[in-house]
């Protein structure tokens, strides 16, 4: 029916290159990332860094939450001990931050 040199769509335009219009342009390669270890790092500042996320976690949950708790439930006991929670998390991350802090510059 159709033979190799006959175009399926003869009526339909040649589709538009957009590049043509455009010079072209050496794009550059991106330099790679370093890699990192975990021997770049410090045993005991990992070690700080790590708890005082999670206390800051437990905080900013225990304190957030209780405060719904209060606001929304009204249940001022559960709510109260959330919040109790996280104080005492954040008093805890920010105690454990501080001693680190005084330990390195001694």
């Amino acid at each position: 029916m159709l033979e190799d040199d006959d175009d399926p769509w003869p009526d339909e335009p040649e589709e538009f290159d957009p590049d043509s219009l455009a010079p072209s342009v050496e794009v550059p390669e991106a330099p790679t990332a370093p890699e990192f270890s975990d021997s770049n790092v410090d045993e005991d500042v990992a070690q700080a860094f790590w708890a005082t996320v999670v206390m800051a976690n437990v905080a900013l949950f225990g304190i957030s939450v209780g405060a719904m708790i209060v606001y929304f439930l009204g249940d001022l006991q559960t709510g109260g001990m959330a919040i109790l929670v996280g104080v005492v998390a954040a008093l805890f991350g920010y105690r454990y931050y501080a001693g680190f802090q005084r330990d390195r510059q001694s």
